[in-house]
């Protein structure tokens, strides 16, 4: 039993040292983990008793829960610029981000719209009530070269996104470091059987 647990924190330990060198991770977390690791490595498989072998994990577990708060702010705003300020806590700047994003996508379907050819626009177009092979027929009757501003400014405003979307995930990013470095969200191991086998479960709790 005890080795399997001496497997089981090794391998929570080597993911989260994965996550730490894919996602910036908070400071200090490379020092934690790299203590709970010298304290295992250092003492002999048969000497572990299961208090020690929870320490470890619990400290493991800790590391890799901020690597994993980290990653899920940066990645929700790349995907939504300012989501990921919402969940820090960042109200001010998680709607400004979100209005900068909701801009760029108006302004790219309306100019995309108003570079189409003149007969595929409302004003000559009735979408409700043309039959499909009506519209069909004119959407065929232009060449790409027709469609080419139009694809320009999607292109344009896809790019546009991808940047705020870039500057939004930094600096929620550091907003969830400044959380962790501040007290602001603690990290609460919870260990039990779950479903089929041993499991740890993840608690955060947030400070406002």
């Amino acid at each position: 039993m005890k080795r399997f647990c001496f497997v089981l924190i090794a391998a929570l330990a080597a993911a989260a040292a994965a996550g730490a060198q894919e996602a910036a991770p908070p400071a200090g977390t490379q020092e934690e983990l790299s203590a709970a690791l010298q304290e295992i490595s250092a003492a002999q498989i048969g000497t572990l008793s299961v208090a020690d072998l929870v320490k470890v994990a619990t400290r493991v577990s800790i590391v890799e829960q901020k690597i994993a708060y980290v990653q899920k702010v940066r990645m929700a705003s790349m995907m939504f610029p300012g989501a990921g300020q919402f969940i820090t806590g960042d109200a001010l700047g998680g709607t400004l981000y979100t209005i900068g994003d909701l801009a760029i996508i108006a302004g790219t379907l309306i100019g995309g719209y108003f570079l189409l050819p003149p007969d595929l626009q409302f004003t000559q177009t009735d979408y409700l009530n043309t039959s499909i092979s009506t519209i069909m027929t004119r959407l065929e009757g232009h060449t790409v070269i027709d469609y080419l501003p139009t694809f320009g400014v999607m292109a344009g405003g896809m790019l546009l996104r991808g940047i705020l979307g870039h500057f939004s995930a930094v600096n929620a990013a550091s907003e969830a470091r400044k959380n962790i470095a501040d007290g602001k969200i603690t990290f609460t191991p919870n260990f039990g059987f779950i479903g089929r086998g041993f499991q740890m479960e993840m608690g955060v709790r947030m400070r406002m």
